[in-house]
């Protein structure tokens, strides 16, 4: 069981340093983690042992020019087609780092002709037998025209070359193509939204991101100010939860299968472990926090609750017992960020109160009563008593569709019910989700379509960035992070 570790943004200051983090992380940022230090050792054997790169591209492209650069540093022999790796005599058993798109005829003579290989596209590419579920060794599935210029320069530090900050690493990516260039200015207009004083800026998050070990990327945004409202997945909010008072996650084994794993009560989360015990602990959590439900209702004024006043109230528990430990919700407590699970049944804490809600009912008491209505009314509230709104999403799905519905919202109530509530789109957007618009799904519609339904500023800043989160967050909010620092 190999414990895994949460990315600490604030004691890593260089793309190397948060790369070497991302190898203890889950998903995208692990494999980029892992492919790093596999490239490090490579280029650290023998003269006569350095390996190739094979890459079937187009020529006069800062890509290409930035492997010509690598070659130059002598960590690589030469950039190769496939075809000339395949029948150079130079190439047989040794390594090869293959970029980019390359013909299936291909495919498997790469493999039998190279020693070890590591595959990095945005397609999926790789041989058959190279992944497997919850198992992406030597792969990273994200474009070249990104990962490689982290791999550059995470490489020039650690051979003793220079290191290269978050801030030089958003200028340099500004001259390459597609993901590149989006990124680079998804930290611009994430950095402007954050920094403007008018503007009050929403958080949405899907997708296993405490699992994959940002939690701390969502400390650090609350903490500094960066956001005054959170819209969660309630699994998010749960795995941050088990964070938050000290347990951990685990590296997935693939000799271990799922059958298995289930008799030993280890959850896997694709390549992350889950023990069953930790869900345990929380549920105690949870319910010292609802057995003291006068307590709370005197708070509250009422005895129904919305999912951001349930969440305040675990805040203030874990500020009051692990005063030493970071976490989303102990964050969001203490700087009075709302954190609202809009579909808050769906998480192992929505379970947690249905089975205290069953126990209370059993005795005779009253039950926990959550009133989603709260949640909207919170929603509306913040969105009304702001100058400009931006919104800052990792994922898709509920969270994000729900706080962007607020704007329609709005015009509806002043519509059928002949309110006067000022208009309100959001100003700024920035969001991280590989969800193609073509699958037609609300996890990929565009800000161009929002604006259709009136939730986006025709003339605001609005930037998309379709890849993993975890390969991409970490650098642009250390850009950012590092920009308000200075």
């Amino acid at each position: 069981m190999q414990p895994l570790e949460r990315l600490d943004l604030q004691q890593l200051h260089t793309v190397s340093t948060i790369v070497g983090g991302m190898s203890s992380c889950s998903f995208g940022a692990r494999m980029l983690g892992e492919a790093a230090h596999t490239l490090h050792q490579w280029i650290q054997a023998k003269r006569d042992a350095r390996p190739f790169l094979v890459y079937d591209g187009i020529e006069d492209c800062p890509l290409a020019h930035l492997l010509t650069q690598m070659v130059n540093h002598k960590w690589f022999a030469d950039v190769l087609l496939p075809a000339e790796f395949i029948y150079d005599k130079r190439t047989r058993g040794k390594n090869a780092l293959i970029i980019g798109r390359y013909s299936e005829r291909h495919e498997q003579k790469l493999v039998e002709r190279a020693g070890h290989t590591i595959f990095i596209n945005e397609f999926g590419m790789a041989p058959r037998g190279k992944t497997q579920d919850g198992y992406f060794p030597d792969v990273v599935f994200a474009d070249p025209a990104f990962i490689m210029p982290i791999l550059y320069f995470a490489l020039k530090e650690r051979m003793g070359i220079v290191s290269t900050n978050a801030i030089q690493l958003m200028g340099e990516l500004k001259q390459f193509s597609g993901i590149a260039a989006e990124i680079a200015f998804g930290a611009e207009t994430l950095y402007s939204m954050v920094t403007d004083p008018d503007c009050t800026v929403f958080m949405t998050l899907s997708g296993a991101m405490t699992v994959a070990k940002m939690s701390l990327l969502i400390c650090d945004m609350i903490d500094r100010g960066m956001v005054q409202y959170i819209s969660s997945t309630g699994a998010l909010m749960a795995h941050g939860l088990i964070e938050s008072v000290g347990l951990k996650h685990y590296k997935y084994d693939p000799s271990h299968d799922d059958a298995t794993l289930a008799t030993q009560g280890l959850n896997r989360v694709t390549d992350t472990l889950e023990p069953e015990e930790n869900f345990t602990h929380i549920d105690a959590v949870i319910n010292q926090v609802l057995d003291d439900i006068e307590a709370i209702a005197s708070i509250y004024s009422s005895d129904h609750f919305g999912s951001w006043e349930l969440h305040s109230a675990i805040g203030e528990y874990l500020h009051t017992h692990y005063p030493h430990e970071r976490g989303i919700l102990k964050s969001a407590y203490e700087r009075d960020v709302p954190v609202v699970v809009p579909a808050f049944i769906d998480s192992e804490i929505g379970n947690d109160v249905r089975v205290h809600n069953m126990a209370r009912i059993r005795e005779g008491g009253q039950k926990l009563v959550m009133d989603m209505e709260r949640d909207t009314e919170k929603l509306f509230r913040m969105a009304l008593d702001t100058k400009r709104m931006g919104i800052f999403s990792i994922g898709g799905g509920v969270p994000r569709n729900n706080t962007q519905n607020v704007a329609p919202l709005i015009d509806i109530a002043n519509h059928r019910l002949g309110e006067q509530f000022p208009r309100k789109k959001f100003s700024y957007g920035c969001r991280i989700c590989p969800d193609a618009p073509y699958y037609g799904h609300m996890s990929g519609c565009t800000y161009s379509e929002g604006k259709s339904w009136g939730k986006m500023e025709f003339d605001g800043m609005f930037a998309e960035i379709r890849t993993d989160a975890t390969l991409t967050w970490p650098f642009i909010l250390k850009y950012v992070m590092d920009k308000m620092d200075k």
